[in-house]
């Protein structure tokens, strides 16, 4: 009698485990989507709170990150931080571009000037209070060309130097006219 509960018992068990069965295997993370390999629906991130659902008969629909299944697995929670990772990478990139087309449409603006005449034109704007960010491009460009040093260019613009921005867009500036 011992014996048929414990086959019983054993036999309840196995296919309790067999039924709550890992579910590791069912979800395939990858860079930036997950797929449901029981479902077929891919979750793709859309961003750090939301995640697109791709149903297997086309339909989607958006939901928060923190409803999906696999909301707090180890693999989720590295995916995020590989998203917020290369989110922050492209932002970074997308600033160093910026600031070199900034630099590029700078040092063409100025190209016909020599290093005297723009200096000399500064002066002039300084002097008749010209728009702030027209005097600051001139003096990024003084400042890349080494004419003045950095640490000098606030003392001309007359600002404290945690002001000094020189990565300004300028559209219309009268020393290129």
């Amino acid at each position: 009698m011992y014996l048929r509960y414990l086959i019983i018992t054993a036999f309840a068990i196995s296919f309790t485990a067999a039924c709550s069965g890992d579910n590791k295997d069912r979800y395939q993370f990858e860079e930036e989507s997950v797929l449901d390999t029981e479902t077929g629906d891919e979750y793709i991130l859309k961003n750090a709170d939301t995640m697109t659902v791709v149903h297997i008969d086309g339909t989607s629909e958006p939901v928060t990150v923190s409803s999906t299944p696999f909301y707090e697995s180890e693999e989720l929670n590295e995916m995020m931080e590989t998203y917020k990772a290369n989110l922050e990478e492209r932002k970074e990139q997308l600033l160093a571009n910026e600031k070199e087309r900034i630099k590029n449409e700078r040092k063409e603006r100025y190209a016909d000037y020599s290093d005297e005449e723009l200096m000399d034109q500064f002066n002039e704007m300084h002097e008749n209070e010209a728009p702030f960010e027209q005097q600051m491009d001139i003096v990024a460009e003084l400042v890349n060309r080494e004419v003045i040093l950095k640490i000098d260019a606030s003392e001309l613009l007359e600002i404290d130097p945690e002001d000094l921005d020189f990565d300004i867009t300028v559209e219309n500036t009268e020393a290129s006219e």
